[in-house]
């Protein structure tokens, strides 16, 4: 029951900022997407935008897939072969 209770927790943290909700709904409606396509499409700076993947990646609800020399954003939900269609 406890562990329930810390991940409700978590999640009520990593969306309580509506922009942080806002990354996240992102990423799961659009798949894999670098920093800098999330900060223009949600007209924000790379600072706001590193802040809050930071946060939702802490929370474990995003997590980061290098390839070619990028770092892309996905849902941590997203299947295995989302990763490998980017």
């Amino acid at each position: 029951m406890h562990a329930v209770h810390m991940a409700r927790a978590k999640t009520a943290t990593a969306l309580s900022d509506s922009r942080r909700a806002l990354i996240l709904r992102l990423v799961e409606e659009r798949g894999p997407l670098t920093q800098a396509q999330i900060a223009k499409a949600l007209n924000m700076t790379w600072g706001q935008v590193q802040w809050h993947l930071y946060v939702l990646e802490r929370e474990g609800k995003v997590r980061r897939v290098p390839k070619n020399g990028l770092t892309y954003y996905v849902s941590a939900t997203a299947p295995l072969p989302t990763f490998c269609q980017i």
